[in-house]
């Protein structure tokens, strides 16, 4: 008990009675009185400005015992310098662990309200109702649960790392499924650009054989036709010729002409002209893109627009290309017809 109120003292003698705090850079007035030097300019700047304080010029009063004391006779207290250090590094003399209100050491603890108080506060009013600990067996209590709390924290900090870094891993494994899935998607496209080009080169090439064959049939039938139509004209000629003579000279030799004329029969072309080429335009994958265009543009219910994309066939009618050997019905004029592989 001695050796705190020592303490105690001590530290009422190291303590600067303007800020409360231990001193800094004592300096001793006149009358005996220590101070913090820039405690004691400070309280003498303010009695500067008001009137009936000052006595003397150059001489201010004591905050201690109001004493006059001048300003430049201020002199730097060394020993109190080296006490107020002293005090500060003590850990018994620690300004936490005085109380504020009577300058007791914060040995109990108030449970009520969750603070630390000393046997002064214990006996006063507003705690001597309340339960209360030794601080020693308070911090013991706490200490534990702190531990628990930090315990717990430690849990969830790894709890939430071990989160982070799976959630890291599905993030890092989905932008790899996605870029694989854009690979996939830019090959098939690129692949589907080739054999559209090869179908592309197909379809011209069968039209192309398509054309010529027809032509050529067609370009015989004209040069049959042709040679036809000459002989027809030469013997027109030949029987207006005669139907000029004279009617002797008309008479002689008729059975000639006659004949001739009897055994004209005009040659019709064996084969009847395509009205269309059989070659149709087979697109894969169309008829999904049709599907989806059709499906955006349908007119809605209720609604009777004319002539809309919804009321066109979805499937024109199927021919065999030129090269699958023989033609059934072809669609119109103009009419695609869109299949997809199988």
């Amino acid at each position: 008990m001695e050796a705190v109120e020592l303490a105690r003292k001590l530290q009422e003698e190291a303590t600067c009675s303007i800020c409360l705090d231990y001193f800094t850079d004592p300096v001793m007035t006149a009358c005996g009185h220590n101070f913090c030097r820039a405690c004691i300019q400070l309280s003498w700047e303010k009695a500067r400005g008001k009137k009936g304080r000052r006595k003397r010029k150059g001489s201010f009063p004591c905050p201690e015992c109001r004493a006059m004391s001048p300003q430049r006779n201020l002199l730097p207290n060394r020993l109190l310098t080296k006490v107020a250090e002293m005090a500060r590094q003590h850990p018994g003399l620690q300004k936490q662990d005085l109380c504020q209100e009577h300058q007791e050491p914060l040995k109990l603890f108030c449970q009520e309200d969750q603070s630390p108080i000393c046997v002064v506060c214990r006996e006063s009013r507003e705690h001597r109702l309340h339960r209360v600990l030794p601080a020693e067996e308070a911090v013991q209590g706490y200490k534990l649960k702190l531990e628990e709390d930090m315990e717990y924290l430690r849990e969830q900090i790894t709890r939430t790392g071990n989160l982070q870094a799976r959630e890291e891993q599905s993030l890092a494994e989905w932008q790899g499924k996605v870029k694989e899935r854009r690979e996939r998607i830019v090959l098939e496209f690129e692949k589907m650009n080739l054999y559209l080009l090869e179908e592309e080169q197909r379809l011209l090439q069968a039209l192309e054989r398509e054309e010529e064959e027809t032509a050529s049939r067609l370009r015989e039938s004209v040069d049959c036709l042709d040679r036809q139509g000459h002989s027809l004209e030469l013997l027109l000629l030949q029987l207006e010729e005669r139907s000029t003579h004279g009617p002797l000279q008309m008479l002689q030799d008729m059975k000639e002409p006659l004949s001739r004329k009897n055994n004209v029969s005009v040659q019709c072309p064996e084969v009847a002209p395509p009205t269309r080429p059989r070659t149709v335009c087979r697109v894969p994958g169309q008829i999904e893109v049709l599907r989806g265009f059709l499906g955006k543009w349908a007119p809605r219910a209720g609604t009777s627009d004319q002539g809309s994309l919804g009321d066109a066939p979805l499937h024109p009618p199927a021919s065999e290309a030129i090269d699958g050997g023989g033609a059934s019905a072809l669609p119109g004029d103009g009419d695609w017809l869109f299949t997809v592989p199988s």
